[in-house]
């Protein structure tokens, strides 16, 4: 090739790599936004945080709550052998959303040991209709029931969706707060709810009965009186 072929021929190569530059580019932004598309559902802002329950101090009171099929049902009737999980969820919270898949593993490797799990729907800006939709449409997998004067959120003191609560026989409460440490699931360090109950059912001691969940606040149609609650745990 003479020189003077090669150095017409340089602008256009250079035009060439600049194309494959910008291709790239592209293509790797394009990636990027697929991936927030993906985990985007997993993450929502911290609305709310848990606070510290008086709930250790008594055992749980009797409440009505409302299955799916609208018929009354008393929270002691749903009471598992050994321990009760009892998570408050929201339809309309990411956060709770996020902990779908997580919530049937821990279910399906608890059951044959006693534990019931439950979930308790008590915002006051969801309903029924909501919840069965929902409920269909995620194949959720807890048996969900409607505190719908949140008056069993107000004897826990629940404040976020999702928030556990893990009682004994009894009714007496046994651990508080989060499911595990990262509500994206992406990076958890730490399976909070999971070691509570391999802790309980061993009987060993726990390490922390309470752990602070972040997540959607409850919506309330009364504002939580919290003059019994302490400071938040970490």
């Amino acid at each position: 090739m003479s020189a003077t072929l090669l150095r017409s021929s340089i602008p256009r190569i250079t035009l060439f790599i600049a194309a494959l530059g910008v291709l790239a580019l592209v293509v790797w932004l394009t990636g990027n936004n697929d991936t927030q598309a993906v985990e985007s559902p997993l993450v929502c802002a911290d609305d709310g945080a848990s606070v510290v329950t008086p709930l250790f101090a008594r055992p749980m009171e009797d409440v009505a709550l409302v299955s799916m099929e609208r018929s009354p049902v008393m929270l002691s009737e749903l009471g598992g052998r050994r321990f009760t999980v009892a998570i408050f969820c929201s339809y309309k919270c990411p956060c709770s959303d996020g902990y779908i898949g997580r919530l049937g593993a821990l279910r399906d490797r608890f059951r044959s040991r006693g534990v019931s799990f439950i979930a308790i729907n008590a915002s006051a800006d969801e309903n029924i209709d909501g919840l069965v939709s929902y409920i269909q449409r995620k194949e959720y997998p807890l048996p969900v029931y409607r505190d719908e004067m949140s008056v069993a959120a107000d004897l826990m003191h629940a404040t976020v969706t999702p928030e556990v609560f893990v009682f004994d026989s009894s009714w007496v409460l046994q651990y508080h707060g989060r499911i595990d440490d990262d509500k994206s699931g992406l990076f958890v360090e730490e399976e909070s709810l999971r070691l509570a109950l391999d802790s309980l059912l061993s009987g060993k001691p726990l390490r922390d009965r309470e752990k602070i969940s972040l997540g959607c606040a409850i919506v309330r149609r009364q504002p939580l009186d919290d003059s019994e609650a302490g400071a938040e745990n970490p």
